[in-house]
């Protein structure tokens, strides 16, 4: 004979099992969104690593990408809002960090 589990754990699961696949659909969202916005090239040396608030946190794997990107960063976000409907981003954060070599296209 089965065992039942209140409906309370099983909604419980479900649930929690809808948030991670939304969030990794939104990261994808999002990390497409960003190689559009930039272009490959500097997509390639960038990775988004965040969205906190309407604030999307990027790494960046060198200083010269880094004062690059964030003399376009206006016009960044103004392509990021063309591109993520469903998201709203006011503000990029750049910093140098990890750019994970397997989310590089090449």
């Amino acid at each position: 004979m089965a065992r039942s589990q209140p409906i309370e754990a099983i909604l419980r699961k479900v649930l929690s099992a809808l948030k991670k696949k939304k969030g990794k659909c939104g990261e994808e969202e999002i990390r497409k969104a960003w190689t559009s916005a930039v272009g490959k090239k500097a997509s390639q040396h960038t990775r988004p690593v965040g969205l906190k608030a309407s604030q999307l946190i990027v790494n960046v794997d060198g200083s010269g990408w880094l004062y690059e990107l964030t003399l376009k960063k206006k016009d960044i976000v103004k392509k990021l809002g063309e591109k993520l409907k469903t998201k709203r981003i006011k503000e990029i954060r750049l910093r140098m960090g990890e750019v994970n070599p397997k989310d590089k296209e090449k």
